[in-house]
């Protein structure tokens, strides 16, 4: 059996060490149940909000060199030789047209700009399926092409409509056209600078608005779906890199030249404030953790000092300070681990709670979500509590240091 470990089951802390054990112990708790939130919360709001942004672009598009990924001047052919190779690249799920057009929607005594996106039958709807608020989303698989758009219930309030509405639409160039389109739904992805200028139309009909023929589109989308974590991020640059070296292999005279872009160089300011938000956690780690050594050094301190005698009487009986130093280790790391299971019982009930439940709720105006999201992830889980145990291990060698400074021929007179 080892010796080291038997003692320190067998000390007893009394009066003042049993109440500062107890408060490292809830001070170990209250650290990592707040790392453990703000963790699961920062990976929430990236996930969330990189979702939604995605939702909207896909998450690598390719497009016209030098314009704007919604351009509607210079077409995009969209029948590269090479496209068939892109789309054979293992993790991406699929690869649509897209087409752009400005318009102006009228209403009674209101004016508002909206970008009209083009799509076909092949182009998957499910993202806006899952934040559709208000009657059915469109369907562009008819051989004629259709009326149906799919507009915001921000765009629908500031503008008096509803689902079933028909729209008055003028797309302006050289001459003006005016369309009468048909409200089919209403979606609501609480991002203010998408879902007010945002619209979904039958890419026929933007083809036509803009004079192009078949496979000419404003750009290319390509979603993925691997999720937004870190090993996500390494696999879409993965991706992003591939798609590059393919183009670039290709003769330039048999294809027109083409720009690879990634969703996060499209909306910056989104992924910007994400990074913020990852440092500000960061911050929150090391507070916690700062916050927790310093009471487990009180703590093991306290108990240093009632145990004076003890330690000189295993000095005296030959024990060697290394090893007296692991005992009084070991019943520290033990206080740690009850602070870590009560930590993690804590943090993970109200994380699952929130997760299903969701009841702390947030302004979509600020936070571009109307909850707190959370991912839990039992990885990070595990290698918080791995960190938090060994960054306690070596923060209690500190106070163990007194060990070596204790005279058993004084203690043992005191004693």
């Amino acid at each position: 059996m080892n010796l080291n470990l038997f003692i320190a089951k067998k000390i007893k802390g009394r009066g003042l060490s049993t109440m500062t054990n107890g408060i490292a112990c809830v001070s170990v708790a209250i650290s990592i149940a707040v790392i453990l939130a703000a963790v699961a919360v920062s990976g929430g709001f990236r996930q969330e909000i990189s979702r939604r942004v995605a939702g909207f672009t896909g998450e690598i598009l390719i497009t016209v060199p030098g314009l704007d990924y919604m351009n509607d001047i210079y077409p995009l052919q969209a029948d590269l030789s090479y496209l068939p190779e892109i789309e054979a690249i293992p993790g991406i799920t699929s690869v649509s047209e897209a087409a752009y057009k400005p318009g102006m929607v009228k209403s009674d005594g209101d004016v508002h700009g909206v970008m009209f996106k083009g799509v076909d039958s092949t182009y998957s709807l499910d993202f806006f399926a899952d934040f559709l608020t208000e009657g059915s989303l469109p369907d562009f698989s008819g051989r004629r092409m259709s009326d149906e758009v799919l507009i915001s219930k921000r765009l629908a309030d500031m503008l008096g409509y509803g689902a079933g509405d028909r729209m008055t639409v003028y797309f302006i160039s050289d001459q003006v056209r005016v369309r009468r389109l048909v409200i089919s739904g209403l979606y609501d992805v609480q991002l203010e600078s998408m879902d007010e200028r945002l619209a979904l139309l039958d890419i026929r009909q933007v083809r036509r608005l803009n004079g192009w023929e078949d496979h000419e589109s404003s750009c290319l989308e390509i979603c993925l779906g691997g999720g937004w974590g870190k090993a996500a991020e390494r696999e879409r640059t993965r991706v992003y890199e591939r798609i590059g070296e393919i183009i670039m292999d290709r003769d330039l005279t048999e294809d027109a030249p083409v720009v690879v872009r990634q969703v996060s160089e499209l909306y910056p300011g989104l992924f910007d404030w994400l990074a913020l938000l990852d440092l500000n956690v960061l911050v929150v780690m090391v507070l916690m953790m700062a916050v927790a050594g310093f009471n487990m050094i009180s703590g093991l301190l306290i108990i240093l000092f009632e145990k004076t005698s003890m330690i000189g009487l295993l000095k005296s009986l030959g024990m060697r300070t290394s090893n007296i130093c692991r005992v009084f280790i070991y019943r520290g790391g033990a206080i740690v681990l009850r602070g870590l299971l009560w930590g993690n019982a804590a943090a993970l009930v109200l994380l699952a709670v929130q997760k299903w439940l969701r009841p702390m709720r947030l302004n979509p105006d600020n936070y571009f979500v109307d909850f707190v999201p959370v991912d839990i992830s039992l990885l990070h889980v595990v290698a918080i509590d791995a960190a938090a145990f060994a960054l306690m291990l070596l923060v209690m060698t500190v106070p163990s240091l007194f060990i070596s400074r204790v005279s058993p021929d004084k203690t043992l007179k005191i004693s």
